[in-house]
């Protein structure tokens, strides 16, 4: 797929995952707080779902679009980084989904040790599900962070790649010749 509706699809699909991945990243960090885990935590992993989708969109996009434009090196590092976000990504989505899984388990242990069910701590006082709670919403932080990071990097080596010779030409004052059909449209 190299475009979309008329419009490049590499570039028009990567703005959302570079859009949703640091606003994802920004609700893992919400989520350390319980009304807000409450409030955003469903609604982040279902972003994380279409952040996901879109990055391989990009990625598949980007792959069709490497036959139309020229190889270099600036460009095979940005195709190898456009590699490197969909395991970040799913490490943070499956933590994220932990997370909210043992938040709905202690929840129902609530609920059951409300009935006179069984205690929610082993004999040490410690509970399980909130540590299982505690480490998974701080590997999601990591991830998280390792995914902004990344779509960080993968973005400024593609506009790296894609401007760089034409700011090469503002450098040396060497503008593109302009052809008559660029001027049609400023005679009217």
């Amino acid at each position: 797929m190299t475009d979309f509706f008329g419009l490049p699809a590499h570039p028009l699909f990567a703005h959302i995952p570079v859009v949703l991945i640091p606003l994802c990243a920004l609700g893992a960090v919400l989520m350390c707080w319980q009304s807000m885990r409450d409030r955003i935590g469903w609604i982040v992993l279902g972003l994380l779902v279409i952040a996901g989708i879109a990055t391989q969109l990009t990625i598949t996009a980007g792959q069709s679009l490497k036959e139309y434009v020229k190889e270099t090196q600036l460009m095979r590092d940005h195709v190898h980084m456009g590699e490197n976000i969909r395991p970040w990504l799913l490490l943070m989505f499956l933590c994220l989904l932990g997370v909210m899984l043992v938040d709905r388990a202690m929840k129902k242990r609530a609920v059951v040790g409300a009935e006179g069910g069984s205690p929610a701590a082993d004999a040490g006082g410690r509970d399980p599900l909130k540590i299982a709670s505690a480490v998974l919403l701080a590997l999601a932080i990591v991830f998280s962070a390792m995914s902004v990071y990344w779509i960080y990097k993968i973005g400024h080596s593609g506009s790296k790649a894609v401007w760089q010779p034409t700011q090469t030409k503002i450098d040396k004052g060497q503008p593109e010749p302009r052809s008559e059909s660029n001027h049609e449209g400023s005679n009217g």
